[in-house]
This record gives structure tokens, sequence and C-alpha cells, in this order.
């Protein structure tokens, strides 16, 4: 846990874990982690735990059950104000991939594991069913730039692994190569963001550090998702830029 970080140390606690309830790591009905256990994983007092564990509570994230523990309850709804960003797919797959600049990743690990409840939603799976799933780092000279988390069910991916990915191909060309299986629309969501300790660590940045929260479903043609993917970009690294075309003013009669 980063003592010197303005953001006291029971906020980066409760800020780390509503953030892993909001990416589904911790479900609605899941026993989250003992107290002693959570003091070992964040390096903190239990006092601190305690304060964490009292502001979630407090929102209405989590609640005490005698005799099982502390228990991740609904999530709240959502009142975030959607942004839509619209435009050619093949210039954003371009500049989001930066074809133009030295970008090299890291394969950190391919194959099936446990995904989110939403996004099994999304992918027409069962919550807690496996699913392929891929996580990279992207940098340019050294310096971590992005982590990104690709989803898909197991049969539509299964023959990709780390070494499909070299040198630096973008999830989107293993997308386009699926022949009849291929998507036709990108529906993106982008949020406003700030890195808990999970993400601090793989970026490399302070924790509360501003990040690019990016969500982009990939569907076929008949609507169905094919794929869902989930980027942490670092608000220094990127600067999200579109043309909206203005509709022209209307005439009016100059004798009214």
């Amino acid at each position: 846990m980063n003592a010197s970080n303005a953001a006291p140390q029971y906020q980066q606690v409760a800020d780390t874990l509503r953030r892993r309830i909001m990416r589904g790591e911790y479900r609605e009905g899941d026993v989250i982690p003992t107290a002693a256990k959570l003091e070992e994983l964040f390096s903190v007092s239990n006092i601190t735990i305690r304060k964490a564990l009292s502001v979630l509570s407090g929102e209405g994230w989590i609640a005490g059950r005698r005799g099982i523990g502390t228990v991740v309850v609904a999530v709240p709804e959502s009142q975030r104000v959607n942004i839509a960003v619209t435009g050619d797919f093949t210039d954003w797959v371009d500049t989001a991939s930066g074809k133009s600049l030295p970008i090299e990743q890291d394969v950190l690990g391919c194959g099936e594991e446990t995904a989110p409840a939403n996004v099994c939603t999304r992918l027409g799976a069962e919550a807690g069913a496996p699913l392929w799933v891929m996580h990279r780092l992207r940098r340019i000279s050294d310096n971590i730039i992005s982590y990104h988390v690709n989803y898909a069910l197991p049969r539509t991916l299964a023959g990709i692994t780390a070494e499909s990915m070299a040198p630096n191909r973008s999830f989107a060309d293993v997308l386009r190569g699926l022949g009849e299986r291929a998507p036709v629309r990108m529906d993106q969501t982008v949020e406003a963001s700030v890195a808990d300790r999970d993400l601090a660590e793989l970026l490399k940045v302070e924790f509360g550090t501003p990040i690019f929260y990016v969500e982009n479903v990939y569907s076929d043609d008949a609507g169905d998702a094919v794929a869902v993917s989930h980027l942490f970009l670092r608000g220094d690294h990127y600067a999200y830029q579109t043309s909206i075309s203005l509709d022209p003013p209307e005439k009016t009669d100059p004798d009214t």
C-alpha cells in the first residue's frame, strides 16, 4: 500500500475493493476475504480495513451476515452519463493500436479463467463460467501506457495464444480473422476513472492517477456479442478525439 499518497490508506483500500466489485471480481452474494486476509493483502492495520469496509457498507456495496461474513449485496445502479463517440472503425483501430508509434506489448496470460459476471452475461454465458481471457500490457520505450483484458467464449478464440499476438498484433486484427464470425459492430463506453491499487501496480503509477476505462463490445451481424475488451489507459498517454458534423442553420424567410 502506498503510504505516501495523499489519499488515506483506508480510502485506497475502499476504492480498490469497490472497483473489484464493479469489475465483477466479487459478485453479488460472494463473501469477500476476511479482515485478517485483507490486512495481509493490503499490508495495512485492522483499523484501516475496518474503516474501509465501513465506507463500502455505508455506500451499499457490502453487508455483514452473521455466521457467513461480509457479503457483496446488490450493486447500486449506475448514474453515469454516457457520451457517444462515433466514427470509422478502421480509423479507431489504427489510432488506438498506435500503428504510427513504436508500441510494444507483453501478453501476461492467455487461456480459460473465470470472468466477471457482467462479461459472461454479455457473451451469453452463465455467470462464473470460464471464458477465454487474455491480459496484455502495452508500452512505449519501456514506459507502460495501458492494460488490456480481452474476453470471448472458449469456442470462439480457443486457438489464439500469446504467440498469436506477436510481434504487436491488435485484438481487432484477431477478430477480423474469424471469417463468418467476424464482428461487424463495436459498441464502446468510455469512463473517466482513477487507478486503484491493482491498476496502479500494473500501470506503474500512483494510486489515484487519472485513467480512461474503456469497454468495447464486438457483435456479429446477428447482433450477438462475439468478444468484450476492457482497456485501462493511462490519462497521461491517451486523449479521445472525434469530429462531429453540425446541422446547418435553418433558413428563415426574410419576409417574416
